[in-house]
């Protein structure tokens, strides 16, 4: 048996012809694949609308007012558009298989860039399941709370509810894309009635006082405009969503691009909404005593409060309702409060789901390369669609310490600096690619910029010591740490295709091996044609190409022979006739 035979969903490899024949076998048809709008369209929405929508984004609002929500929304948007048009422009360049990030990467800028993001990515999204989960906790506290039943106090009952959740979650997970993909769509049907009900509930009617009270910030108990930033930031990270399953798309080149770009719209359009509606109808403070009023009318009110006849004087020492200290604050103002509750279920689920689905299989194919010798044990995929069931047990294991924190605004800073560090690798990995000029790079998505890309990058690592200088400091440790691991080192780095070592070995040009196919990660490229071809001739039952014969000794038999079976790579069967149009000399198939 060949090393990865279990199907050809998360990064496997083998040899090129082997590919195009096993792409047709019986077995595979029972390999799920998903579209762009299925696969990427619907995973990203649902990943970047997550708990920060509806228990976070009011607070956001309160903190640093209606006017620099948007800006904070609006800087994100920056970062991850930036880092999708990058994303695009690695997914174009070349076959993708599975391994998300990872894959894109180093099979573009090589190993050493593609094991420090590998590695970082999937432990981000690892601690981005536990962030996901805390939210969804903190609202099923707040259900108990209002309910008088409490099992022990807040903090633990989080860490309970965390605890059960996860469990349930990893169940769907390991049941199978299939089953994963169904429950991403109810997620999502459920999360959209949820902002409509939210809609609903604040536009109609506006208040302007309350919009002009609301629109500048408002900064107390020690936040600045990047501490918001930072809890911020992480609702904006789902927009690998679906390229972390490049593997499991049918077509990944065209699906990638358009599912994330349209994806990021849809979303930053949303937040941007919410962010003015709800600092348009809620106060910053108020007391959650309906007959606080003002009995008589007062001619000195400065706030939009009292002017509504509402005496919230007592506020200035302790409040509990508003947008500043409640965090439950979209289910009040909504037309139907249970159902913006069950949306931000939807949301957090989905999202947790997302990132314990993604977080494994990026690891896995980082393993399969055998960047890091010592987690060869979770290379090993299960079933049809190759499910990295180890994989999953480490992630639920990462996740299940980060819940016990219980903090979500402990957690939210730390998914930052993680995610934030992956963005600024795939910036600067188009960047790099582009001014290199190397043959091969060469995405078929021209909607980027080399310059735009490296403007990308050196935001992130702006941000991140804005947000936190040390754990910036700490992140570019651990990245330069595993570059030059892997730069030094190169463990498992040199990947030859079986067939043609079995023709080196039983001829007697056993020597050329040191010339032909000592191929490493970083050397890899996709030969043009090859992409034509599956371009123009993915669907057909057979193709039939004519080659031109090599001149005479300019190129050996064993060369000669690995370029066809590059060239043939993941085709449908192919028949190769070798030729000067006149007579025919060899057949290759």
């Amino acid at each position: 048996k060949e090393p990865f035979e279990d199907g050809y969903a998360n990064g496997e490899e083998g040899t090129p012809a082997g590919d195009a024949a096993a792409t047709y076998t019986p077995d595979s048809k029972g390999i799920v694949k998903f579209g762009w709008i299925k696969g990427v369209l619907v995973r990203c929405m649902l990943n970047i609308w997550g708990v920060m929508l509806f228990i976070r984004l009011s607070w956001i609002v309160g903190q640093a007012g209606i006017g620099l929500s948007v800006v904070v929304i609006a800087m994100a948007t920056v970062v991850t558009t930036i880092t999708g048009l990058s994303t695009s422009a690695i997914a174009t360049n070349g076959f993708v298989r599975g391994g998300g990030a990872y894959y894109l990467i180093s099979r573009s800028l090589g190993p050493e860039f593609g094991g420090a993001i590998g590695l970082i990515f999937a432990f981000a999204n690892a601690v981005a399941v536990a962030m996901y989960v805390v939210g969804f906790a903190e609202t099923v506290v707040e259900l108990l709370k209002e309910n008088g039943t409490l099992m022990i106090d807040e903090m633990n009952d989080i860490r309970i509810i965390g605890a059960i959740t996860v469990v349930i979650l990893l169940g769907i997970s390991v049941a199978g894309m299939e089953w994963e993909a169904k429950a991403q769509i109810v997620l999502l049907v459920i999360l959209i009635l949820a902002i409509g009900d939210f809609v609903i509930g604040t536009f109609i009617p506006l208040d302007t006082e309350i919009f002009m009270e609301n629109f500048g910030p408002d900064f107390r108990n020690g936040e600045t405009f990047f501490s918001v930033f930072a809890i911020f930031f992480p609702a904006a990270t789902g927009i690998l969503a679906g390229a972390n399953i490049s593997g499991d798309l049918a077509d990944p080149q065209s699906a990638i691009p358009k599912g994330t770009l349209l994806a990021i719209l849809i979303t930053t359009l949303v937040y941007m909404g919410i962010a003015v509606s709800v600092g348009t109808c809620v106060v910053r403070d108020a007391t959650g005593n309906i007959n606080n009023t003002i009995i008589t009318e007062l001619t000195n009110c400065t706030t939009a409060a009292c002017k509504l006849n509402y005496d919230f004087s007592s506020c200035q020492k302790e409040c509990h309702y508003g947008l500043m200290n409640n965090f439950q604050v979209m289910s009040m103002v909504s037309g139907f409060a249970p159902l913006i509750s069950a949306g931000i279920f939807s949301a957090t689920l989905s999202s947790a789901l997302a990132s314990l689905v993604s977080a494994p299989k990026i690891f896995q194919a980082l393993c399969k390369d055998n960047i890091y010798p010592g987690f060869q044990m979770f290379a090993k995929g299960y079933g049809k669609n190759n499910e990295p069931l180890r994989g999953y047990l480490l992630t639920f294991l990462i996740a299940l310490g980060f819940i016990l924190i219980a903090e979500l605004n402990v957690i939210a800073p730390i998914i930052s600096n993680f995610f934030l560090a992956s963005y600024a690798l795939i910036n600067f990995s188009v960047f790099h690619a582009s001014l290199a000029k190397s043959p091969g790079w060469r995405p078929a998505f021209k909607y980027y910029n080399m310059w735009i890309s490296l403007v990308g990058a050196i935001l992130c690592c702006i941000v991140m010591f804005v947000i936190n200088w040390w754990a910036a400091l700490l992140t570019y440790v651990i990245v330069l740490g595993l570059y030059i691991y892997v730069t030094y080192k190169k463990p498992g780095m040199y990947r030859v295709y079986p067939s043609v070592l079995h023709c080196l070995k039983n001829k007697n040009t056993t020597y050329l091996v040191f010339s032909v196919l000592v191929v490493l990660v970083d050397t890899y490229r996709q030969i043009r044609l090859n992409e034509l071809l599956k371009e123009h001739s993915s669907t057909a039952n057979v193709i039939v190409m004519s080659l031109p014969v090599a001149r005479k000794g300019a190129v050996s038999s064993a060369l000669y022979m690995a370029w066809l079976e590059a060239l043939s790579k993941d085709l449908p069967p192919i028949l190769l006739v070798r030729g000067n149009h006149q007579s025919v000399l060899t057949f290759y198939s």
